[in-house]
């Protein structure tokens, strides 16, 4: 019953709408329609919580709390949140118990309900087992991983999935002090002798945590039933902290908060060679981004091509944009009012009038999200002038976690092939040029 509940779809189906319901039903009933309460409840209630809705907007805007693709339905239930403090400050005092159970509930409810609605923009929590704290299919831990390694040594059987671990992942050479990463291991790592895994650096949003890879857009996932078609191979997934603890959001470039491209580009796979025996050389790691991460993703190809030959930007946008600002606040934020370092960091500056031959991007956006589909195609009309084989693709979607789960997928053939662990993908949904060998 207990896994049951954990699997519990918190996007889609009964549970949105039930939550609907019962936050509407209990509000209503809160009201002291019997007692006579509900006069002054309505009077003063209404434009009371008009009032305090308001001012909960202008909080948002002003500090700039939510990202651009706030839903504006949650100020619906924001407004029907106020009403209910309303409604039980006004009536509590002679309200029977039963009404103040009500009243209770009524603003339990419509506090889940507001956050139902967050949530089905960004698909941020799938599951209740999500939301109560599951980050991955396998979590697992340092003396785990040495016991699944002995197992497979002794019976030559891999495990029938991948493990994700949390490591602290030193800023040696930046200096740039970080929260935890995750990395996931596939089948194939645990082998004996060790084999040598390419690698695959994922970047989230902003705001967002490593966590979001594999907890929201299942990335761990992904790649478990990647490698069950691949003898347990798949690349090694590596989700570093890109903003450390001066600010949520660096654009991953060394700028006046510390030095996070030189971790992201330096640091960390440093680190992933020294201790998961990752791949080395100029075709043995791949970066790829969700939105802000995107950028982030794109910038650091072409920035690093020498580190990084492939990379994907899911829901990328084209230019560097600290927070929500526009590009001479990003500038004054990030780059100390330097333009040209802002330049030398945009990636559509880097597209134009280079060459980078040998190096693969894809891009994607979901249809419905119109920015990062005017984005990639700005982004992919520049990188077809550069030598480079570019995949663009822009299927159904949103900007969210159900798109960036799907573009995962669909593009982790791809970048396989192109690390060289993989033979090419006999069907890749995307536009690629040049082709990608043996396609339909």
């Amino acid at each position: 019953m207990g896994i049951v509940a954990f699997d519990i779809d918190l996007i889609t189906g009964w549970f949105p709408e039930t939550v609907v319901i019962v936050a509407v039903a209990s509000v209503v009933l809160s009201v002291g329609w019997i007692d006579g309460a509900w006069k002054r409840q309505l009077l003063i209630g209404i434009p009371a919580s008009f009032l305090l809705t308001l001012l909960t907007g202008l909080a948002i805007k002003v500090f700039d709390l939510v990202p651009a693709e706030f839903p504006r339905t949650f100020y619906l239930w924001a407004w029907l949140l106020w009403f209910s403090v309303t409604v039980v400050v006004l009536g509590w005092t002679n309200a029977h118990w039963a009404l103040r159970t009500f009243s209770v509930l009524a603003i339990v409810f419509t506090v889940v309900a507001a956050f139902t609605v967050v949530n089905q923009t960004y698909d941020y929590y799938p599951t209740l087992g999500r939301l109560l704290g599951k980050e991955a299919a396998n979590f697992t831990d340092l003396p785990e991983l040495k016991v699944i390694r002995t197992q497979v040594r002794e019976t030559g059987k891999l495990p029938a999935q991948g493990s994700t671990i949390s490591v602290q992942i030193p800023g040696k050479v930046s200096k740039f002090a970080t929260g935890p990463a995750e990395v996931y291991l596939p089948p194939a790592w645990f082998r004996s002798p060790e084999p040598q895994l390419p690698v695959i650096e994922l970047i989230d949003g902003v705001p967002g945590e490593p966590s979001d890879w594999t907890r929201a857009a299942y990335a761990d996932t992904t790649s478990t039933a990647f490698a069950r078609q691949h003898h347990g191979l798949s690349p090694i997934l590596v989700m570093p902290d890109p903003v450390g603890f001066q600010t949520d959001d660096t654009e991953c470039s060394n700028s006046t908060f510390g030095n996070a491209e030189t971790y992201l580009v330096t640091d960390v796979p440093n680190y992933m060679q020294a201790n998961f025996n990752a791949a080395v050389g100029k075709h043995s790691m791949a970066v790829a981004g969700l939105s802000a991460g995107g950028t982030c993703a794109a910038m650091l190809a072409l920035r690093n091509p020498k580190t990084f030959s492939t990379f994907a930007t899911y829901s990328g946008f084209a230019s560097p944009t600290y927070e929500n600002d526009d590009a001479q606040q990003t500038i004054q934020q990030l780059y100390g009012g330097s333009t040209a370092n802002y330049e030398a960091h945009n990636p559509i500056s880097l597209l134009t009038g280079k060459k980078y031959p040998g190096m693969g991007g894809w891009f994607t956006a979901g249809q419905s999200d119109t920015a990062s589909v005017q984005a990639i195609d700005q982004l992919s009309a520049a990188a077809l002038k550069t030598g480079m084989q570019v995949c663009v693709t822009t299927p159904p979607g949103d900007h969210n976690f159900q798109f960036w789960e799907l573009a995962f997928q669909q593009s982790l053939p791809w970048m396989s092939w192109r690390l060289g662990l993989t033979p090419a993908p006999t069907d890749v949904p995307a536009h690629c040029t040049p082709p990608v060998p043996g396609t339909r």
